[in-house]
């Protein structure tokens, strides 16, 4: 993958997404501060046009001789565990492009539509070489934001008329953005929502305040100035990155002790006593909580919940050497 095979690249995002020891290997083996892509989270509500933003967005950075490597994340079926993977048919004019790579990750079983893969496939697209990183979420909600964290740069994409504007609003939605796109500009409306939006606008990290951009998706013109606007965040500097990865790092922390603390209660027979206690009613919720975090915090500063890695002199090489 290294020396540039788009195979091996292939189908090293195959074995990074099936199996999660695979994964954190070859995360440890990637080669550290060399030249670095730039990197995009494109988010937003269902029916924005993500999508066919995306799609001009590459053609624009292809005809600059750009390359991009694309993450489109796709919502599975509750019933049958199938993923449409619509994102990727419409991008079908650019599968042919050598320039471009395009990998179409479905949502499993993950209910706000991403995968915890998506931060590891970004890693290994920028080692590829790519000039260009590009996730697309399946929608926005908390999970999005985490995908979000995974990128240097977020562009929030909008529309005219999405509903209560209080509902629109929500702290942690709108936080996110780096920019933001108002999409499907023509239809009437958008000079409504441009002035909600700059109205609650708050000044980022490091002075960055986002943009907001008026675009017709269709209209290749309209969206240049999106990609000048992912340009200059991406060099503007490091303090909104140092928040990115400071939320990502924290939220890989309480991801692998809830791992291994599931494994331990399945394993833990003062776990299982406590659940009959409680459902006897003996005992209450809340006494039977103090009871098993002290013998979580027992278990952890006595023996850990699993043995130390000790990778030792790389711990600073990677996310989840760190964690």
């Amino acid at each position: 993958m290294l020396k540039g095979d788009k195979r091996a690249l292939a189908r090293l995002i195959t074995l990074v997404e099936n199996n999660p020891e695979v994964r954190r290997e070859v995360i440890r083996l990637l080669p550290r501060g060399e030249k670095r892509a730039v990197t995009v989270c494109i988010t937003g509500p269902p029916g924005v046009g993500k999508s066919t933003l995306i799609d001009q967005i590459i053609s624009i950075l292809r005809e600059r001789g750009k390359t991009v490597g694309l993450i489109l994340i796709d919502p599975t079926s509750p019933f049958t565990g199938g993923a449409l993977l619509g994102d990727r048919i419409r991008m079908q004019r650019h599968s042919t492009d050598p320039g471009v790579f395009i990998r179409s990750v479905s949502t499993r079983d993950d209910p706000e539509g991403a995968s915890s893969v998506v931060k590891d496939l970004v890693r290994i697209m920028e080692a590829f070489g790519f000039d260009y990183v590009v996730v697309e979420t399946a929608g926005a909600g908390q999970t999005g934001v985490n995908v979000a964290n995974s990128c240097r740069t977020t562009v929030l994409v909008l529309m005219p008329y999405l509903g209560d504007d209080i509902q629109m609003m929500k702290a942690g939605f709108m936080e996110i953005a780096d920019i933001y796109v108002i999409n499907k500009s023509d239809l009437g409306g958008a000079d409504v929502m441009e002035s909600l939006i700059r109205a609650n606008l708050v000044k980022g990290e490091g002075g960055w305040t986002p943009p907001v951009i008026k675009v017709s998706a269709y209209n290749r013109k309209s969206v240049e100035p999106v990609v000048e606007a992912i340009d200059e965040h991406d060099a503007h500097g490091d303090e909104r990155r140092l928040y990115k990865t400071f939320r990502l790092l924290r939220n890989m922390v309480v991801e692998e002790v809830e791992e291994r603390i599931k494994e331990w209660a399945s394993r833990c027979p003062e776990f299982t006593e406590m659940v009959q206690r409680v459902m006897r009613e003996e005992v209450d919720m809340y006494t039977a909580l103090d009871v098993l975090l002290e013998e979580v915090m027992r278990e952890l500063c006595e023996n850990g919940l699993y043995p130390a890695h000790g990778h030792g002199e790389v711990a600073e090489r990677d996310e989840h050497t760190a964690v």
